[in-house]
C-alpha cells in the first residue's frame, strides 16, 4: 500500500444529515469517528463535507473540525434538504471545480464506512485502470452480509433491488449485442454486486458522469425524486449501460447501524422507486417487466411472513401497474419445491 500515492490522488465527499432530534453529542461522536485520522490518507483541501439542509449540525461539525485540525476542509451547507444524492452531487462538483483529484470516495457520516478500508478500494481501482486501460468505473465497498446491519426486511429489499438492477442492465445491453463485464465482481458470485452500498470510489471521470446523470435522471423521472431515493442505484446502472466497469472489495460494517434515515417502514418506498426506475430506464414494459420482476422477488424471504409479504405484493402491484404489466400472482398453497 502506497499511502503517499493515495494522499496525492484521492478526494473525499461526506454527505451529512442527522435528525433535528439527534443529540449534539451523538452527532459530534459519529462525525469524529468518521473523520478520525483523515490526514493519514487525505489532503485537507480534498475533504468536502456537505450538510444536507441540516444547519443544526454545523456547530457539532465545527467542534469536530477544531478537534481533528480540519481547518482546511471545505464545508458546503445546502439551504434545503435534497437527499443524499443532492448532497453527493454538490460535493463532487465542489471537488471537481477546485481540485479535480484522480479519485473521489463517497463515505457516509455515521462511521459505517471505515477510512481504513479506503486503500483496498484504491488498489482495485489501480488494478482496473492497469488491466482495462480505462478510467470509467466505480469500486464498491461491499458488505459481507445485508441483514445484520440493515435488518431482515431492509436487507431483503436491498438484495431484491441489487438483482433487479443487474438483470435490467443485462436486458438493455443484450438488445445492443452487449453484456456487462463483471470481472471485478466475480469472486462474489452468485450474489449480485452490492450496488446499494454507500461506500464507493469513483474516478474523476466517472464521478463527473455520476453527478451529471443523477441530475439528468432526477429531471427525467421527477415523480421518483431520484436525488433523494436513487443515489446508489442510478450511477451504477448508468455506468453499466454506458459500458463502464463495476468492481468490489469487501469492507467492514456495523452489525447494527446506530442511526439511519430509512427504517423498515420506509424500505418499500426507498427501494421500490429504484426498482421502477431500473425497469423504466431499461425499456421493460408489459410481460417482460412482470417476468423479470417476479423472477427476482419469488426468491425473496419477504414472501414467507407478514406484514412483509403484503407490502411486497402492494409494491409489485404499484410498479407493474405503471408498466402495464400487472396480473395477480398465482396461488401457491398446493405447490411443491
Amino acid at each position: 500500500m502506497n499511502v503517499r500515492e493515495i494522499k496525492k490522488t484521492v478526494g473525499m465527499v461526506v454527505p451529512v444529515w442527522f435528525a433535528p432530534t439527534a443529540p449534539a453529542e451523538q452527532v459530534e461522536g459519529l462525525l469524529t469517528a468518521t473523520l478520525a485520522d483523515w490526514d493519514f490518507f487525505l489532503l485537507p483541501e480534498r475533504v468536502v463535507l456537505v450538510l444536507d439542509g441540516c444547519h443544526w449540525c454545523l456547530k457539532p461539525l465545527e467542534r469536530v473540525r477544531k478537534t481533528l485540525q480540519g481547518e482546511g476542509w471545505s464545508v458546503v451547507v445546502l439551504e434545503r434538504n435534497t437527499g443524499k444524492g443532492g448532497a453527493v452531487v454538490a460535493g463532487i462538483q465542489r471537488l471537481l471545480e477546485f481540485d479535480a483529484p484522480n479519485y473521489i470516495v463517497i463515505r457516509d457520516s455515521d462511521n459505517d464506512h471505515w477510512l481504513s478500508d479506503l486503500p483496498r478500494l484504491w488498489q482495485l481501482a489501480r488494478l482496473i485502470e492497469s488491466e482495462q486501460q480505462t478510467d470509467f468505473f466505480v469500486v464498491i465497498g461491499r458488505r459481507n452480509a445485508l441483514h445484520f446491519p440493515m435488518s431482515f426486511t431492509r436487507g431483503e429489499w436491498e438484495r431484491i433491488t441489487d438483482e433487479i438492477l443487474l438483470e435490467t442492465a443485462k436486458f438493455a445491453l443484450a438488445r445492443e449485442g452487449k453484456v456487462p463485464n463483471l470481472t471485478y465482481c466475480a469472486f462474489h458470485i452468485p450474489d449480485p454486486p452490492d450496488f446499494m452500498s454507500g461506500y464507493k470510489l469513483f474516478t474523476n471521470r466517472s464521478a463527473e458522469f455520476a453527478s451529471q446523470v443523477m441530475k439528468e435522471e432526477h429531471e427525467r423521472f421527477p415523480e421518483l425524486d431520484l436525488l433523494r431515493y436513487g443515489c446508489e442505484g442510478v450511477p451504477c446502472l448508468s455506468l453499466l449501460l454506458a459500458g463502464g466497469f463495476v468492481g468490489e472489495v469487501t469492507r467492514m460494517t456495523y452489525r447494527r447501524q446506530p442511526v439511519t434515515g430509512y427504517g423498515d417502514e420506509a424500505s418499500a418506498d426507498l427501494y421500490g422507486r429504484q426498482i421502477l426506475y431500473a425497469l423504466s430506464r431499461c425499456g421493460l414494459k408489459g410481460e417482460p417487466a412482470r417476468i423479470l420482476f417476479d423472477n427476482v422477488v419469488r426468491r425473496s424471504l419477504l414472501w414467507t411472513q407478514q406484514p412483509q409479504r403484503n407490502t411486497l405484493l402492494e409494491v409489485r402491484r404499484l410498479i407493474l401497474t405503471k408498466l402495464d404489466a400487472f396480473s395477480e400472482p398465482a396461488e401457491e398453497e398446493v405447490r411443491f419445491f
